[in-house]
């Protein structure tokens, strides 16, 4: 081999190992998201015969956490573009919670936008976890993307080899894990039909890390947990002992209801654990509150108690995490108009017209008011004219369409008037 081609060889080894340690990690974070099969990443810290005692603690605070600190998509957002949109977007505000959660999780992820045809056309986004992306002069837009296909584990007749699928901006490729084109075809979108989402804004890499600070603080947890319960499992009610006892004589387990006979000069005691378990306990407590503060959280433990704090208190508890609200908005507006782009081609290819700009306001979550703070708030917008009537029901009622909150406001004046009348 020449010094170029073992050069050549050397990076591919590497970058392929980086790809496969990033798979690996990445399906950690989404292990520990869904509270599913964390024992593993534990048992190597323990001897095989302390699970024979107990089984291993698997606490799950990961999840809580991460969508805590997802805010953007909880109220949803308004999307100013046409009805036709609308009606092709019915299921984005719910897949956009949960990529912006996976998201927050993973740190990279990659979102397909599928045209779905037939008597009711739209669009779905499904995210991809697992992915490469293939780079060419900017390292931070990719060219091209390939992922392993969705193994259907839960159907024991697939015995497939594992496939992976390519997506250029015009090739659409599928080949199995030997390298066989399976199928392949130009897909005539022009666009590469996947958005890509980052935790926040890339620095060196096109790839940006996920809740690595959470994720280890959950498994710091379940260790410290897993050897309290050894603990409590083995020193709960001390270590019983004997001296002077002859070698040979056969030792037994008693209780009380059983008389030991012990040798003049013996001696039988018990003795007490020296660790301090409520120690171990606030340990964990201070590393969940450590952890939480960091992502401008906070958490209350069932037993801290106190009052319920006002809207007013809460907000100023959370300036924190709302200015890290503000800034993702910005994130979050620029990841919205990209995905809209490749919405627009898309619809173009499937002879559907979409305006050529979005009009987008994210809806900002509220915090909790008293009845008499929201009706001077209310009448408030209703007498400077900030709001309508109909809309203020849109408000307390989002099934109803604006014509239908209309109707409703103008029957329920009649009827009144009607009932003034009466009484008059």
């Amino acid at each position: 081999m020449t010094v170029e081609e073992i050069i050549k060889d050397s990076i591919k080894e590497f970058k392929q190992s980086e790809a496969k340690a990033r798979r690996n990690h990445t399906r950690k974070l989404i292990d520990y998201y869904c509270g599913s099969n964390t024992a593993q990443y534990i048992q190597n810290y323990f001897d095989a015969d302390a699970f024979r005692e107990i089984p291993v603690y698997e606490a799950n605070f990961t999840k809580r956490f991460i969508n805590k600190m997802s805010r953007i998509y909880t109220v949803g957002a308004a999307r100013n573009v046409s009805e036709s949109y609308n009606r092709l977007t019915t299921m984005k505000d719910a897949r956009m919670k949960h990529i912006e959660r996976m998201t927050r999780l993973i740190g990279s992820v990659a979102t397909q936008i599928v045209f779905i045809d037939g008597d009711n056309p739209h669009f779905d986004y499904r995210p991809v976890y697992y992915f490469d992306v293939h780079l060419g002069d900017n390292p931070f837009k990719p060219e091209a993307i390939t992922y392993p296909v969705l193994m259907n584990v839960d159907d024991v007749s697939y015995t497939d080899k594992l496939k992976y699928v390519y997506w250029d901006k015009a090739i659409y490729a599928l080949y199995d894990e030997d390298g066989n084109i399976l199928e392949e075809y130009e897909h005539g979108y022009g666009v590469i039909p996947f958005m890509f989402t980052h935790r926040e804004n890339q620095l060196d890499s096109f790839f940006v890390d996920g809740a690595d600070d959470i994720v280890s603080c959950n498994e710091h947890v379940n260790i410290t947990m897993t050897e309290l319960q050894l603990g409590l499992r083995f020193q709960m009610f001390g270590q019983p002992y004997v001296t002077g006892l002859q070698a040979d004589k056969r030792l037994e387990r008693a209780g009380s209801d059983t008389i030991l006979d012990l040798p003049e000069g013996s001696v039988f005691d018990i003795v007490a654990p020296e660790a301090d378990l409520q120690s171990v306990i606030e340990t964990v407590k201070f590393q969940v509150d450590l952890v939480a503060q960091n992502n401008h959280l906070y958490v209350q433990f069932a037993q801290d108690g106190g009052e319920v704090p006002s809207g007013i208190a809460l907000k100023i508890k959370d300036l924190e995490r709302f200015e890290d609200y503000q800034d993702d908005i910005e994130l979050w507006k620029m990841y919205e108009h990209e995905l809209y782009t490749v919405e627009r081609e898309i619809a173009a290819y499937n002879n559907i017209r979409l305006p050529e700009k979005l009009k987008l306001d994210f809806n900002e979550p509220e915090y909790p008011k008293t009845m008499q703070d929201q009706i001077l708030y209310d009448t408030h917008r209703l007498q400077n004219n900030l709001t309508t009537q109909a809309k203020l029901m849109l408000e307390y009622n989002d099934d109803l369409t604006l014509e239908e909150a209309e109707q409703i406001v103008e029957s329920n004046k009649l009827k009144n008037q009607e009932i003034q009348q009466r009484w008059s």
